[in-house]
């Protein structure tokens, strides 16, 4: 896509976010539905279908696009819960069906994504697992010429909306060598049922939820991709994208909390003191550098990433948590009037931040071992 062409996009889901999301105070109601109006409006404006090629009905943006449609849509619409739900939805276009499935699968589901008749979800994770591969357990069975799937599966964003799930179970086991495979299971399947395992009480109106597997039975044509490497081609790449778009959502936030600051120091009548203006440059300066990195890391994923991008993401996820720290402190120093939407904002931001954090901290140790010889 052309930069003119991205731009029009830009604006017309800024416009979008504006019109349909921003005050909008239903969607942080856990007793609500999910606002499938909003999705439907989202289709309609090309949103669903943008990284996916123009041939399967998508808009055909790259990589460093959806980063900024992302951080448009959060900034405008100041709810990053919606824009997860989105990210997740593109990535398993783009980058799952769109790369490893067949000529017939993608024919078959990608203009559905694209318009929004159809919602997909990601199944990885295990209740007291999460994604790590030696603690996976579920499994997929031959049975004659179809696979039999047993197991259970948790944190599947969109999970509780998606019409086809994307399993990934072991398919061989060699002692304790697995191999991966993954499977596209409409959501009507026998033995398939919805569970609450890995839902979340923030980032909404998105919902997380888990699959129930058993004896569930999928066709040969079920298969996505090669048998034994789902992993390698579906779980890795998806973690490193998905890390990468994910500084767009939080780019959008951050600008939206400022935004929201400075509308409420204005509407307060206050003006700072010289130490609240130091701590307003340093977040303006902290959200600068942020910009950059994901400008560099998004750019980067479109030219297929000639360098390790694990060092500037964890650098990236850092400076995010610093920003929110330091934000948190120049707002209890201001004593402005309590703020429902700028606080809700904050809330998601932390929380979502904080669930890479114990993987951080492995890489960071990982890369600090690596600095001395033993």
């Amino acid at each position: 896509m052309d930069p003119g062409g991205i731009d029009k996009v830009l604006q017309k889901i800024t416009t979008l976010a504006r019109t349909h999301i921003a005050g909008r105070e239903e969607l942080y109601d856990p007793a609500q539905p999910f606002p499938f109006d909003i999705w439907a409006e989202m289709g309609r404006a090309g949103m669903l279908g943008l990284g996916l090629p123009a041939e399967y009905g998508g808009g055909g943006a790259g990589y460093a696009g959806l980063v900024a449609a992302s951080s448009a849509f959060v900034r405008a619409g100041r709810n990053p819960g919606l824009a997860s739900a989105w990210l997740s939805h593109t990535l398993i276009g783009r980058l799952i069906l769109g790369q490893s499935g067949s000529e017939a699968q993608k024919r078959d589901y990608l203009p559905r994504l694209a318009s929004g008749a159809l919602t997909a979800a990601v199944a990885i994770s295990e209740p007291n697992a999460g994604a790590h591969p030696k603690r996976l357990s579920a499994t997929a069975r031959r049975d004659g010429d179809s696979w039999v799937l047993n197991g259970e599966k948790a944190w599947l964003t969109n999970g509780p909306i998606a019409g086809l799930y994307i399993v990934l179970a072991i398919s061989e086991q060699v002692g304790e060598r697995k191999q991966f495979s993954a499977f596209l299971v409409p959501r009507d399947t026998p033995g398939l049922t919805q569970t609450d395992a890995g839902s979340v009480d923030f980032l909404r109106p998105t919902r997380h939820g888990g699959l129930h597997l058993q004896e569930v039975h999928i066709p040969a044509s079920g298969l996505l991709g090669e048998l034994g490497d789902a992993f390698e081609t579906i779980s890795k790449p998806l973690r490193e994208v998905e890390d990468v778009l994910g500084l767009g959502l939080g780019q959008g936030g951050r600008a939206a909390l400022l935004d929201l600051l400075m509308a409420a120091i204005q509407d307060a009548g206050i003006t700072p003191s010289e130490e609240q203006f130091d701590l307003l440059g340093g977040l303006t300066a902290t959200q600068s550098a942020l910009n950059i990195l994901t400008t560099v890391l998004s750019e980067g994923l479109d030219q297929e990433l000639g360098f390790d991008p694990t060092a500037p993401l964890l650098a990236a996820r850092r400076l995010s948590r610093q920003f929110l720290m330091d934000f948190e402190n120049c707002l209890n120093s201001m004593q402005l009037p309590e703020n429902i939407e700028l606080l809700r904002l904050f809330r998601d931001l932390t929380k979502s931040g904080g669930l890479a954090s114990n993987v951080d901290r492995a890489k960071q140790g990982k890369l600090g071992k690596s600095l001395i010889r033993f």
